[in-house]
């Protein structure tokens, strides 16, 4: 609790320095000095200027040694080399933040970061905290603390809602604070992080968990520095009981494809990110405006669970796209009970008082009653989780009296959750202000309202697992290599994983031995460490039913892979007993360079590319977890007894289970393994195919 304490003094100076302050408002430091005194911020405001005896009618002082008192925070708006002796001053008079807004740092090369490093050492000797450099400043509503040059700030007063915002991007924040204040959004604090030179976006975070002002987290996010920091921050957060809801660029990063295996493919960087957001109940979104919307509806509607929509709309077009368009998302709308329905037949003709509610065909003529009754009988409905009113063009005094059907915020508990959309241009925006006025989120475009209730269900659904439990008698960690199927599968089973029989014969008499132990039918393997995707190159042969078969396939199979790679080891042949299943599964296993080992799996075999949706968990992984993770996937209906019995599950999970002990017990190494596939049957399953690189 200590340092996110001191993170708040911090963030709640009591007076505040500004460096660089001019009246030029072509400069940074004249706008930012106009903004921190336009938004009245209640304590000494001291701009430093050697050049001014006063800036707008304030006193104005040369340097630090000139100032009256010791001002709590520091912001910099000067050149890049004057930064250094700036800090350098600060610091030794025992100011407690520098808040540097000069670019020209780490994100100007090498030479940058070594001066950044610099005065972030000189800082630290001193006690002194950094937000920056290269950031856009800090806007604290909470403290009417704009230290900040933004033109979005040229409004009255700072909107206040419990909403924080952190950001790696100053003008995305910006943005999305002028976008947020246009519909009636308003924030507690909002920080821009610049190069996380000293503090970082995992500080912010853990002061907004604690700050009282602040109800819901908002996050933009561009990398992590550091990831034990990050699944800290998110473990206070939901500790708090604060959602934190983030957007992160770069999700489409693609990634060369492995050379040894699909895994790291599969498992990219952004695909790992994701995971570790859900296990620690951060809401990763791809919009931040449907953040912001979000996040105004968990204030208005706290710890409310959305699954059963009901659609309330003027126009039954538009209850047909909205309802498509949440069927789409998985969202069941809501099936209204029998009292629900007659309830609202009072307004509605009986094919009518249906889900989605055409309030532009009401029987009844009054139509704030209507509106007032409808509302109220939805609200009551057991059956309803939210309320979604998608609004098309319509007279103003209909659409009106559903938005006043719904509680003001200052009215106590606002009820179930409503979300409206206003699709239309200029003509709607009298109800857009109305809904402001209330107090009520609203989207312009059903696109954003269903990213909305998307993330809203994936919050509110989400579990916490048990602490996964290490199997009893699991082995060391194996050494450094690259292991062949054989050898990789011999890691597996000592591990516990089943694996099928099979070994490797050098020659075509070896091959008929061991087919011999092995029994018939048989599948047969080029054995090479460099050969990573056999079939690809005809090294595969299954259905062998006999000697003279066996040794033609011998022969076979090591003619191709010397045509088609002549310069691979071949180790001699893999003679395997051929196991027999209903579905085939991947499972895989790396060290993500962030967040450290990680396991994936979902569907494998020859449709490992083609179905591409995997599931993925920090390891080790417990077996509640990693069946809630299956049960997400395509291929669970499969393993569920989707037309017939049920699979092996239980033997699936605990052998997926197994390999994240394998990875976690590998830890910090380079690795990376593949079981493909890991076939399943009614009673069992077994790896097949396997392979390990420890580096």
């Amino acid at each position: 609790m200590q340092a996110s304490t001191d993170i708040a003094r911090l963030l709640r100076p009591e007076s505040i320095a500004i460096v660089g302050a001019s009246e030029d408002q072509s400069k940074f430091g004249g706008r930012l000095l106009r903004m921190v005194l336009r938004h009245r911020f209640a304590g000494p405001v001291y701009p430093i200027n050697p050049k001014r005896d006063t800036l707008f009618d304030i006193k104005a002082y040369p340097g630090f040694d000139a100032l009256p008192a010791v001002p709590d925070m520091a912001v910099l708006a000067v050149p890049q080399a004057s930064v250094k002796a700036t800090i350098e001053a600060a610091a030794r008079l025992g100011v407690g933040c520098g808040l540097i807004i000069t670019a020209g740092f780490s994100d100007a090369g090498e030479a940058g970061r070594r001066t950044e490093n610099e005065i972030v050492r000189i800082a630290r000797e001193h006690g002194m905290r950094l937000i920056g450099p290269n950031c856009l400043g800090l806007i604290s509503a909470a403290n009417r603390l704009a230290a900040c040059s933004s033109p979005v700030l040229e409004i009255p007063e700072l909107p206040q809602q419990p909403i924080g915002l952190v950001s790696q991007s100053g003008a995305l924040m910006t943005t999305f604070f002028d976008r947020a204040w246009t519909h009636g959004i308003g924030f507690s604090h909002g920080i821009s992080v610049g190069n996380q030179a000293d503090l970082e976006l995992a500080d912010f975070v853990e002061f907004l968990a604690d700050d009282p002002d602040t109800q819901v987290i908002c996050t933009y996010i561009e990398g992590v520095k550091d990831a034990a920091r990050f699944v800290a921050a998110a473990r206070r957060a939901r500790g708090a009981g604060k959602p934190w809801l983030a957007v992160k660029a770069g999700r489409t990063e693609a990634g060369s494809r492995a050379a040894f295996s699909h895994t790291a493919s599969i498992a990219g960087n952004h695909a790992v990110f994701a995971a570790v957001c859900e296990e620690n109940g951060v809401t990763l979104m791809n919009d931040l405006g449907a953040m912001m919307t979000l996040a105004a509806s968990m204030v208005r509607y706290p710890r409310r669970t959305v699954n059963r929509i009901a659609i309330v709309t003027p126009s039954g077009g538009g209850g047909a796209l909205a309802s498509d368009a949440l069927h789409e998302r998985g969202f069941p709308l809501a099936n209204f009970g029998e009292a629900t329905r007659e309830a609202l037949h009072a307004h509605y003709v009986k094919g009518q008082a249906n889900n989605p509610v055409d309030f532009g065909s009401r029987i009844s003529p009054d139509p704030a009653k209507a509106a007032q009754d409808t509302v109220a009988i939805l609200q009551a409905d057991e059956e309803t989780d939210g309320i979604f009113v998608p609004v098309t063009m319509a007279p103003f005094m209909l659409t009106s009296e559903i938005v006043r059907a719904h509680a003001s915020p200052f009215e106590g508990d606002a009820g179930k959750p409503a979300l409206f959309t206003v699709e239309a241009g200029a003509t709607s925006d009298p109800l857009r202000a109305l809904l402001r006025e209330r107090g009520i989120p609203y989207t312009n475009t059903l696109d954003e309202a269903m990213n909305v209730w998307t993330a809203w269900r994936r919050h509110a659904q989400r579990r916490s697992f048990e602490k996964p439990r290490r199997p009893d008698a699991l082995p060391c960690a194996p050494g450094p290599g690259t292991y062949d199927e054989d050898a990789s599968k011999a890691v597996f089973r000592r591990y516990g994983v089943p694996v099928n029989a099979g070994a490797i014969a050098v020659s075509a008499d070896a091959a008929v031995r061991l087919a011999g132990e092995t029994g018939y039918p048989l599948v047969m393997k080029i054995a090479s460490p460099d050969i990573a995707h056999k079939s690809d190159i005809g090294g595969v042969a299954v259905g062998i039913a006999d000697e003279a078969c066996v040794r033609e396939t011998f022969e076979h199979l090591c003619a191709a892979a010397g045509r088609a790679m002549p310069n691979a080891r071949i180790d001699g042949v893999s003679v395997q007993a051929q196991v027999k299943g209903e579905v085939e599964l991947i499972v895989g296993a790396r060290r993500d360079e962030q967040f450290g080992p990680v396991v994936v799996f979902g569907a494998g075999g020859v449709l490992v590319e083609l179905l591409a949706q995997r599931a993925i968990a920090c390891a080790p992984a417990s077996n509640e977890q990693i069946r809630a993770l299956l049960e997400t996937l395509p291929v669970w209906k499969i393993l569920e007894g989707y037309r017939g019995a049920a699979l092996a599950i239980d033997e699936v999970v605990d052998a997926i289970a197994r390999v994240s002990w394998l990875a976690a017990d590998l830890g910090d190494r380079d690795f990376e393994l593949d079981i493909n596939p890991l076939i399943v049957g009614r009673h069992a399953c077994w790896a097949v195919d396997a392979r390990l690189r420890i580096a």
